[in-house]
């Protein structure tokens, strides 16, 4: 039975902590409260007694912090939702039993959120895909050769065609075997000439 009973009050406890966490109006010093008080809470009731100097020695809080999360965790924030109401009150050591009913409210708000953010990643990188085709496009455009003007029809910056390619020599290479004779001491060989055979 002590281990049903543990196994239900850490459940809570996980359960209570996810919604808050997933609650936007909660902050951190909200949480951090929130954790306080359930470090001592009774089970299976659900109260928890802490004082003003227990809960900022936990959480680190002064004490005008530790006033303003408690009151929000009591329903005093935008969406007027408590997660801790008064069980009683005596001083500066006050009773109060956590709840938990936004339970369901949190688990579609995650529901929402993770698609909203699957969404946003998606676009993110079908956007970081698309800059990276075009910056891999590169521009393949005669470009005019510089002292020339664009239109110029002169052999620099014309293009050369397949029918006029092998007339250009930085295309064209000798033949060795339609080579006249040597020059003794060089070795270039004159163009277009073919050794009869």
């Amino acid at each position: 039975m002590k281990k049903e009973l543990d196994t239900s009050k850490a459940a809570f406890k996980l359960d209570l902590i996810e919604t808050a966490n997933a609650d936007p109006v909660m902050t951190a010093f909200d949480l951090k409260l929130l954790a306080a008080y359930m470090s001592v809470m009774e089970w299976p009731s659900g109260k928890a007694w802490l004082s003003i100097t227990l809960g900022c020695a936990k959480t680190g809080m002064s004490d005008r912090q530790y006033w303003t999360s408690r009151a929000r965790l009591c329903g005093k924030n935008e969406a007027k939702r408590p997660y801790m109401i008064a069980a009683s009150g005596a001083g500066t050591v006050d009773a109060f039993k956590l709840i938990n009913p936004w339970r369901d409210e949190a688990i579609e708000r995650v529901t929402a959120m993770t698609a909203f953010h699957r969404q946003r990643l998606r676009q993110q990188k079908a956007k970081s895909r698309m800059k990276k085709k075009a910056s891999q496009t590169s521009d393949v455009s005669l470009q005019p050769v510089q002292g020339h003007n664009p239109g110029c029809h002169c052999k620099i910056c014309s293009p050369v065609t397949a029918a006029v390619a092998d007339k250009y020599p930085s295309d064209s290479t000798p033949r060795e075997e339609g080579a006249v004779e040597k020059v003794e001491g060089s070795n270039v060989l004159p163009f277009g000439k073919r050794k009869a055979s």
